[in-house]
């Protein structure tokens, strides 16, 4: 069986989604899909707007065979682990070909730019940007252009975690084939739609908080899903949702304990203290603490690792650039499951269908991640969620 894998965060599931869930089938002649899916936060550090096992399920409704989770320490990182996690995933599991959106649409422009960046004069100069005190995404626009580059096809969101792609393929000498799929009709920095039927994840979920349909953009399946959630707990997980557990922890752990969490280096902790006792919303928040060095989406990683209690120690321990050391899955089809079947002897880690209390540290932190996600849900479905984290078997869905 050809297996084809994406790399996603369905935060929804929508209709740009399902486009390049159905091209990626035709494009690859794929016998079956499997997709490897961030958990209950982003890698923008974002907290999902539906928990993972309701995520899975809009995947495998539109055509997904295999939902694999990606572990909340590769899942709430910078692109290249984020990147790395997920590759390593998708080469367990013996995928054929790894295929992503991306503004190009050129697998082999793609291919040129990442040799590019293996060249020891653009690595000096993006090391002479970054100790000017660039982030990452401006010292690395500053470098392509210097190397007369179109700035958009070297820095545009979807070219550059496609670039990210590449290189954890190369890193891990993994045998992944790579493709790309153009992205149609919208970016996904968009605020509000700009297309009748394809939109932006942050739009239809900007749409949801103000109580607009958002029917156009998601499959009818996705739209009952997210009514039912809203019905059933009236909760919209944002980070304004999570403030005062937020507050809660920054305060109480205070500098000299924020400076043990994952990700809070070079003095951030006091900035973060500091602004937190003179805010009142995220937003008031965020606003005090952003820098052009501390983008907002750093700083919402940070938030997340804060809420997970995820501890710098460990996480360097971790060694994650090896690649994640189990499997843990979500959910399947019928189709799916056959898969797995004929794999299944040449896997050279662990396969978790359940959560494993001896399991590996990274799976056993996945219980705070969740403890963390459904503080702000009403009860009796906060304990459920937490609960649903150790007890439930991976979905199966026909279509």
């Amino acid at each position: 069986m050809k297996a084809t894998g994406l790399i996603v965060e369905y935060n929804p599931f929508h209709n740009g989604h399902l486009y390049h869930l159905t091209k990626s089938i035709q494009q690859s002649n794929a016998d079956v899909l499997i997709v490897v899916m961030s958990g209950h936060f982003t890698q923008r550090g974002e907290p999902t707007i539906i928990n993972k096992w309701e995520r899975a399920k809009m995947a495998l409704l539109n055509g997904a065979d295999l939902v694999i989770e990606l572990p909340y320490v590769y899942s709430c990182q910078s692109a290249d682990l984020f990147a790395k996690g997920a590759v390593s995933i998708l080469t367990h599991l013996h995928v054929n070909e790894l295929i992503f959106g991306s503004e190009s649409g050129n697998i082999d422009e793609l291919i040129h730019l990442d040799a590019l960046t293996q060249r020891d004069d653009f690595k000096k100069l993006l090391h002479q940007q970054l100790k000017k005190g660039l982030s990452l995404p401006k010292a690395s626009a500053v470098t392509f252009d210097q190397f007369k580059l179109n700035q958009s096809l070297a820095t545009s969101p979807n070219n550059t975690l496609g670039l990210y792609y590449l290189k954890a393929i190369r890193e891990l000498h993994s045998p992944i084939k790579a493709g790309t799929i153009t992205r149609i009709h919208s970016d996904y920095r968009d605020l509000s739609p700009t297309h009748q039927t394809i939109s932006s994840a942050t739009s239809i979920r900007n749409l949801r908080e103000q109580g607009q349909s958002i029917e156009a953009f998601v499959p009818a399946n996705v739209a009952q899903l997210l009514e039912k959630h809203y019905d059933l707990t009236k909760t919209y997980h944002t980070w304004e949702t999570y403030f005062p557990f937020l507050k809660q922890k920054i305060l109480t752990l205070t500098p000299k304990g924020l400076v043990t969490i994952h990700d809070i280096e070079e003095g951030i902790e006091n900035r973060l203290y500091k602004a937190m006792l003179k805010s009142s919303t995220f937003e008031e928040f965020m606003a005090q603490v952003k820098t052009k060095r501390y983008t907002r989406t750093r700083i919402q990683r940070m938030c997340a690792n804060i809420l997970t209690q995820t501890e710098k120690k460990w996480v360097h321990d971790l060694q994650l650039t090896n690649g994640v050391p189990y499997l843990r899955l979500l959910g399947a089809t019928a189709n799916g499951k056959r898969y797995l079947k004929t794999i299944k002897k040449d896997l050279s880690i662990p396969l978790y269908s359940k959560f494993e209390s001896k399991g590996h540290p990274i799976l056993k932190h996945e219980q705070a991640v969740t403890a963390a996600y459904s503080a702000v849900l009403p009860e009796p479905f906060c304990t459920q969620l937490n609960e649903a984290e150790y007890s439930t078997f991976p979905l199966h869905i026909e279509r």
